[in-house]
């Protein structure tokens, strides 16, 4: 394909799933339906293909209004109930402690899981790989809501006053509290009413809460979703056009490309995939690519990963990109970049163990791309040099690696 023809096949094919599967809810019909799309076009470039199949549940929102609406509650019940308090505080604190480092998930299982799937493409190698490139972008939408508006947004991502810092990771910032608040509910099970002057340290430390509670009830109320054409059918569409690319690889290199399910509810897909690969895939021969939101900014990529717990990415993939970003002009802005809210299909892998790292665009005003989680997120919006030119990056990326692979230190002979 000439680049003409990759721009018109990655405009064709978010139009297409954005017209036909518009409500991409995480485990719904919708989303197997895009998928079953993106596997036709996949395959008429070359690849085999299967599907992953896992379970989890449907919303993120319905779990943050469970984990942050019980903290809040126990504050309200904290003066007369303190052993409940403490309960409601330390049990919401781990569970999503818990499920954000994916260690397990406890509070979030109340919500119930149904069936959902990864789409899988292989560009297998000729016996064993010597290294394994998976390139994933996921095919779920998002809701909307009032917590997704620019000006919203746009004071998050100002400077906070000094000394809170920690209020730019408003999820992190609100667990950690409900650990101190089920501090506090312990001393007012021993002192009592010597307790009563930390009343408005407790109101203060659960402000955080209660706000992600209403905001994300909100959410829920609304029950809107966006087309996702940038979030993430950007991603999704650069899959077949890099598999045509990297077509001719060496024939001792495996290349992946996936699809992903229930990212938008919390990396569910890539979680699935990282825990269920972990006997299949050789983590000292796999890299992980996650392409997620490539227009309505700049080009970066994302250092460090995970809500409560920071993951970085390893140090020598780091390096890898860095030297790509200075081997070309056009890359010369790409760099590092914290998010202070979710996370991208490779937080899951990085805390399973794995080497991945995304590839995404950011406005620097918002700290987020433009359009992100909004209605206005739809075909029309995009920028598609700004797509073509992320797939640029993650080829020459792809391409570093493999030649990386061939230049490993000899082992000095006896």
């Amino acid at each position: 394909m000439d680049r003409e023809q990759e721009r018109a096949l990655i405009d064709g094919l978010i139009r297409r799933v954005v017209d036909e599967c518009p409500r991409r809810q995480a485990t719904s019909e919708s989303e197997r339906r895009a998928q079953d799309i993106v596997r036709g076009v996949l395959e008429a470039e070359g690849l085999s293909t299967h599907l992953h199949s896992f379970e989890f549940n449907d919303n993120i929102h319905e779990n943050f209004v469970l984990h942050f609406g019980l903290g809040t509650l126990g504050t309200l019940l904290s003066g007369v109930a303190p052993r409940t308090a403490f309960a409601l505080h330390a049990g919401s604190a781990a569970s999503y402690w818990a499920e954000s480092t994916r260690r397990a998930y406890v509070l979030r299982r109340l919500l119930g899981f149904k069936s959902s799937q990864n789409l899988i493409g292989v560009l297998p190698a000729e016996g064993e790989p010597s290294l394994r490139i998976v390139f994933i972008a996921h095919i779920d939408a998002a809701f909307t809501g009032l917590a997704f508006d620019s000006r919203v947004i746009s004071v998050a991502h100002g400077q906070p006053p000094f000394g809170l810092r920690s209020l730019k990771r408003p999820i992190a910032f609100a667990t950690r509290a409900q650990v101190a608040l089920a501090g506090i509910d312990l001393l007012r099970s021993v002192v009592g009413p010597f307790a009563w002057p930390l009343r408005p340290l407790e109101f203060l430390l659960t402000l955080p809460s209660a706000m992600i509670f209403l905001f994300n009830l909100e959410i829920l109320v609304r029950n809107e979703m966006v087309a996702g054409a940038n979030d993430d059918l950007t991603g999704v569409a650069c899959l077949p056009v890099l598999a045509s690319r990297l077509a001719n690889k060496p024939s001792d290199v495996e290349l992946v490309f996936v699809a992903s399910g229930a990212e938008e509810t919390s990396l569910g897909g890539a979680d699935a995939l990282a825990r269920d690969m972990g006997g299949t895939w050789d983590k000292d021969k796999t890299v992980i690519i996650a392409l997620d939101t490539l227009s309505l900014g700049e080009l970066l990529f994302i250092e460090t990963e995970g809500e409560v717990v920071r993951t970085p990415i390893p140090a020598w993939l780091r390096d890898v990109v860095v030297d790509v970003a200075g081997s070309d002009e056009r890359f010369s802005g790409v760099h590092g970049f914290e998010p202070p809210l979710g996370g991208t299909d490779a937080a899951a892998f990085l805390a399973h163990g794995w080497n991945a790292v995304a590839l995404t665009c950011i406005d620097p005003a918002l700290g987020t791309a433009g359009n992100y989680h909004q209605p206005s997120d739809t075909p029309d919006s995009l920028n598609l040099d700004q797509v073509l030119l992320a797939v640029d990056f993650a080829e020459r990326l792809a391409e570093r690696l493999i030649e990386r692979r061939a230049v490993r230190p000899t082992p000095p002979t006896s």
